[in-house]
């Protein structure tokens, strides 16, 4: 077999992206663009001739979502393992219609080793063709960073939610740090947190995360923060112009949340202050995923008058929601830096987050930063917008002002370009 010299001289950058529409497929893209990638491995991804026959289903939301992974990479720079993915997707429905929710642990924890083989086999491939660095997601990279070091090459672990020791005992503790370091992780995290000790550098995306790897001792000098920011095609999707809330108008305030419906992300405190007095003029727009339980747990938030759930929305969907809205809300116990909260800053609105949001947002320029888990200070953050709703429509377009100028992909590209060396 004779050596690729393209790939040789320049393309050396292998992306494992892991399953379902990660942020990894746009870093892929942003190799691509700089002719860096040597190859990309992913779960699911849309084939040529998928493409050409599902775009006339795009109204389908699920074959939406799934054409929405497709990025500017060649097609031939494309592994797929979907095998693992199918697997990962059918843990949850067979647990729960076992009614044993442990099962699902173990089931993503066998996808994670389907995955991680045949990625092992992509690593021989690419670092005889010249590849020099494996980045991959946490909790995929298993016996293939072996593979990859003994190939010369040098392995960096992306991991985009808190230390995984801590990610429930932060949500348990309505966001707060316990007091001692808890106990290594068992199953699916136990992997995540295998291939984060076994990487060369481990690639975070906000400085809260960094701050829960400090917590949990490891060596800071091992820890990278990059914040990601908004990938092109999303950007490409929301208008050039946008209304904002005017001095003149006399209507409700628009607020929007996104994301996992559940207490990780705070709905618990957002199901608080509406239901505290249901006479506030508001309407709340809700979207992503529901879980059968989240759905009892939620029955009296979903069913108040001011509030409209979406269900899951393509990206496509979700940018125009978010162009409409004035204020996204997000008061997250526990994220890595949630790229839903950039690309409602992108779309202009403004943000009432947590700090454990991780995002970039800061407090009386971007929105409001309010307290983890504090109902009050959130109930007052919202009322702040709503008696003044020219400043917070300031505060958006200056949040669309800072993403567009400072986090977009090629600001990603570059700060990445700066860890790959």
């Amino acid at each position: 077999m004779e050596r690729s010299a393209a790939i040789a001289e320049r393309q050396d950058i292998v992306v494992s992206s892991g399953h379902k529409n990660f942020h990894m497929l746009f870093t892929a893209a942003e190799m691509a663009k700089r002719g860096r990638l040597a190859m990309l491995i992913a779960g699911g991804y849309p084939r040529p001739f998928e493409r050409a026959i599902l775009v006339h289903w795009v109204k389908n939301r699920k074959l939406a979502r799934f054409l929405g992974r497709k990025e500017a990479v060649p097609d031939k720079l494309i592994q797929q393992s979907r095998f693992s993915e199918a697997l990962s997707s059918a843990g949850p429905i067979v647990s729960r219609r076992l009614g044993r929710p442990a099962m699902n642990d173990a089931i993503q924890a066998i996808a994670f080793d389907r995955y991680a083989r045949k990625a092992g086999l992509a690593i021989q491939r690419a670092a005889f063709e010249g590849a020099t660095t494996y980045h991959f997601r946490a909790g995929f990279g298993q016996n293939s960073i072996a593979t990859a070091r003994e190939a010369g090459m040098r392995t960096i672990c992306d991991h985009s939610i808190v230390h995984p020791a801590l990610l429930t005992p932060l949500v348990n503790l309505n966001g707060r740090f316990p007091e001692t370091r808890p106990a290594e992780p068992n199953g699916m995290w136990r992997k995540v947190q295998n291939d984060i000790k076994n990487a060369d550098l481990v690639l975070v995306n906000s400085d809260f995360v960094a701050e829960t790897f400090a917590f949990m001792g490891c060596d800071p000098a091992r820890v990278k923060v990059v914040y990601q920011g908004v990938e092109d095609k999303f950007i490409a999707r929301l208008p050039e112009q946008r209304d904002y809330y005017a001095r003149s108008e006399n209507r409700k305030l628009r607020l929007f949340f996104a994301g996992g419906i559940g207490p990780r992300k705070g709905v618990d405190e957002i199901a608080a202050v509406l239901s505290a007095d249901p006479t506030v003029p508001l309407e709340l727009h809700m979207a992503g995923s529901l879980s059968p339980e989240a759905r009892v747990r939620y029955a009296a938030l979903l069913s108040d008058p001011r509030v409209t759930y979406h269900g899951m929305l393509s990206q496509d969907d979700l940018a125009a929601l978010m162009a409409r809205s004035d204020i996204f809300l997000f008061p997250s116990r526990a994220e890595g830096s949630a790229r839903v909260v950039f690309e409602a800053m992108a779309a202009g609105c403004a943000v009432i987050v947590t700090k454990n949001a991780g995002s970039v947002a800061q407090d009386g320029v971007s929105g409001r930063v309010v307290p983890v888990n504090d109902v009050e200070a959130l109930s007052a953050a919202i009322a702040s917008a709503m008696s003044k709703p020219h400043e917070f429509a300031e505060m958006g377009r200056a949040n669309r002002n800072l993403v567009l100028s400072r986090y977009r992909q090629k600001n990603y590209g570059d700060a990445l370009e700066e860890v790959y060396g």
